[in-house]
């Protein structure tokens, strides 16, 4: 029995006739980033899309200049208890996504419209196919707000860039350009911005030409052994997370911020 197509309002959700569902941010004007609606709106996309027997691939895009800008910051406010609520909340709905993401048994491409920075980045070895337009950036600056990695990337960084780039985005705030990231195999394949979805479905369609029983059997043999120590490392690096964005050094780091980015808003 086919499950209703998830009406939301942060991810916009579309199925063709050949079962390819793409999942769309739909959050622009705050650069997709992650709130607590759209964590509870990708999860449910993603379990939707686990479940639904008339699924057979999944596309991650995004609307607007961003794929995803990570998880939105935090305000740093006077009240404490209020912040260890609300960050407590979305950590745990952020460890939820990237559970779910560790076990998603079916093809899973990622279509990079623009800018990614935090899990916008980190999201991407949870996919097994990545394409990208050419002018994206990527950036993971987690240092910057004195943050830790996230999204298992303290484990898939260096195993799919080696560890000398993955230090560089972790440890450095380095941005890297999307041909940069395709020449040491971390991107399929440039895309020209305005053929991206068109290209990305055609792929997908050719592949649903081949036996979706075997497609599943075989990711499962590229990536079953290693799910039980990404859901260990994704525990570990969100209990850190949650102590980092509660620390007197984050709220240093991101007033910081803060106060920068409205001092270049000011001079525009």
């Amino acid at each position: 029995m086919r499950k209703p197509v998830p009406i939301l309002k942060t991810f916009e959700i579309e199925v063709n006739p050949d079962g390819i569902a793409i999942l769309t941010l739909n959050r622009p004007k705050r650069a997709n980033a992650l709130n607590y609606e759209l964590l509870q709106d990708w999860i449910s996309s993603i379990k939707w899309a686990n479940e639904e027997e008339q699924v057979k691939i999944v596309i991650v895009t995004g609307k607007g200049n961003f794929f995803c800008s990570g998880l939105e910051l935090p305000n740093v406010p006077s009240d404490m208890e209020e912040l260890k609520r609300t960050a407590e909340a979305n950590n745990n709905l952020f460890k939820k996504l990237v559970d779910l993401l560790i076990d998603f048994p079916k093809l899973l491409i990622a279509a990079v419209n623009g800018k990614a920075f935090g899990f916008g980045v980190t999201f991407l070895p949870h996919c097994d196919v990545v394409y990208s337009i050419p002018e994206a950036t990527f950036q993971t600056p987690f240092m910057q707000w004195a943050f830790c990695a996230e999204g298992c990337s303290s484990y898939l960084f260096p195993k799919y860039l080696g560890q000398s780039i993955a230090s560089e985005l972790l440890l450095m705030n380095k941005t890297y350009t999307a041909p940069e990231l395709v020449k040491i195999g971390f991107i399929s394949r440039l895309i020209p911005e305005d053929q991206l979805i068109q290209e990305t479905l055609k792929e997908a369609t050719r592949v649903t030409k081949f036996s979706f029983e075997a497609i599943i059997k075989s990711k499962e043999l590229i990536r079953k052994d290693e799910r039980e120590y990404l859901h260990k490392i994704n525990k570990r690096e969100n209990d850190l997370l949650l102590l980092r964005i509660l620390s007197e050094d984050s709220h240093r780091a991101l007033l910081e911020f803060m106060m920068n980015h409205q001092k270049k808003i000011s001079k525009l």
